[in-house]
């Protein structure tokens, strides 16, 4: 353990803000909403807010070195329009950031909302509405301020700032940090709760290994919040991790969390408990990458599909994977064994990528008919003369419709398959280009070349 708490040392001195960081940021907070309070009076909006809030890992103290995102929400009445919500925070959120000397800008997700630089700070101002515990939602962010509320309610008493410091660069460093649906892993909050939970990085780090798929965590304090007995019935959910949220216990926090992350964080603890190291807090996946890239190769294959750069990565994500996962079906029933495949996306274009053990196949293959009890046999021995009986079933060889997985590329592309895979509304095959001998990897965005040639 001597060796394990002077790494965590070391890195806690890398990661930890500075105080004077952590003022400057306050200062800046506060300035803010001093200013968008100024801006609804003169503007006489004043019936129409509850409050306004600094939310996020900054405003809980929970944040990273080099962290200078502030999250302002601005918390509606209930029975505020969602039209006059939009209206008021574009008009006030522009000007606030502007006022204060800096630029700003509309983002879009479920309703607009206001992001903008002042220096080196990145300012986001949110409208939603102001909910209570267990309430339903009425927009998608109003529970943000309470997971606020909690976090900061309990970390008053449970002083465990820098062991959720640590979750996050640990998680970082493995590449499945964030809760957004390119990277499927542990958000911030996610890490607060679960270090509340265990009450240590390291005890975080060793309960990890009792996991299994579908493994449950309730946090203490939502009984004594709740009121409610251990027996409690909570509501199942299908995924590999389920932590209720203390906020509204019908949501799980873990939901974004993919089962192979969830494998890989049980994974990662072991080996860094069992062999400390402080490479696994910086970008140790890449390392993995890298080590990986090493290898004699397959055949390497990239579909690149034009992005509309509007489209967010939570929908463009989805898409790709769902058209790679049509594409696997059809390479699968035309033989192709697929070694690896991933999706990646810049703001240009969308590549997914596959490596294949070969690239082209023997002008054969073995077609699987009914059973020898089935009276229908006869119709499959007409159609296929080369026929033979293997395991009670009729076979046949026939002739393979695709030796060459990029003729088959080539087909998806011309839309000739189009009615074998799915095309999604954002990431359409259809006039793809098809690049031989490339692999672009989701982590590295790097290009990799075969070593020899196909």
């Amino acid at each position: 353990m001597e060796d394990i708490k002077d790494i965590l040392r070391e890195v806690l001195e890398d990661i930890v803000p500075r105080d004077w960081e952590k003022e400057k940021l306050k200062r800046l907070s506060r300035r803010i909403i001093e200013e968008l309070y100024s801006l609804i009076q003169e503007e006489g909006l004043e019936d129409l807010v509850e409050d306004i809030v600094q939310v996020g890992s900054t405003a809980r103290d929970t944040h990273l070195r080099n962290d200078y995102d502030i999250d302002i929400f601005v918390r509606f009445k209930k029975g505020v329009e969602r039209e006059v919500l939009k209206e008021t925070i574009l008009k006030v959120g522009r000007r606030a950031i502007e006022n204060l000397g800096g630029n700003s800008w509309v983002e879009y997700a479920e309703h607009p909302y206001v992001s903008g630089r002042i220096g080196r700070y990145e300012i986001d101002i949110v409208p939603c509405y102001k909910i209570g515990w267990n309430e339903g939602i009425i927009s998608a962010v109003d529970r943000t301020p309470l997971h606020n509320e909690f976090v900061k309610r309990v970390l008053k008493s449970k002083p465990l700032h820098n062991d959720i410091r640590l979750l996050k660069k640990f998680l970082k460093g493995i590449g499945i940090y964030g809760s957004d649906l390119k990277t499927k892993g542990f958000s911030g909050y996610l890490c607060e709760l679960l270090v509340i939970h265990y009450g240590s990085f390291i005890n975080t780090l060793k309960n990890a290994q009792r996991w299994k798929i579908g493994e449950k965590i309730v946090l203490d304090e939502i009984f004594e919040i709740y009121g409610i007995d251990r027996d409690y019935k909570f509501p199942e959910f299908d995924h590999p991790l389920v932590v209720y949220d203390p906020v509204d216990l019908k949501r799980n926090v873990a939901a974004a969390l993919s089962r192979e992350n969830f494998c890989k964080f049980i994974f990662y603890s072991r080996q860094f408990l069992e062999n400390p190291s402080r490479e696994y807090f910086y970008n140790y996946h890449r390392k993995v990458a890298e080590r990986l890239s090493h290898r004699d190769r397959g055949a390497l294959l990239t579909l690149r599909i034009d992005r509309d750069s509007s489209i967010v990565d939570d929908i463009i994500y989805p898409q790709m994977e769902k058209l790679q996962r049509s594409i696997n079906k059809l390479l699968i029933e035309n033989d192709f064994q697929i070694l690896n495949c991933e999706v990646y996306a810049n703001e240009e274009a969308c590549y997914l990528s596959w490596e294949f053990l070969v690239w082209e196949l023997p002008n054969v293959k073995v077609k699987v008919g009914p059973p020898v009890f089935n009276r229908r046999t006869g119709d499959f021995v007409k159609k296929h003369p080369r026929y033979f009986i293997r395991d009670c079933r009729v076979c046949a060889y026939v002739e393979r419709r695709y030796r060459d997985v990029y003729q088959l590329f080539e087909d998806i592309v011309s839309g000739k398959l189009k009615n074998r895979i799915k095309h999604p509304k954002y990431v359409s095959p259809l006039n793809g280009r098809i690049y031989r001998d490339i692999f672009v990897d989701r982590y590295m965005s790097i290009v990799k070349y075969q070593n020899k040639g196909v």
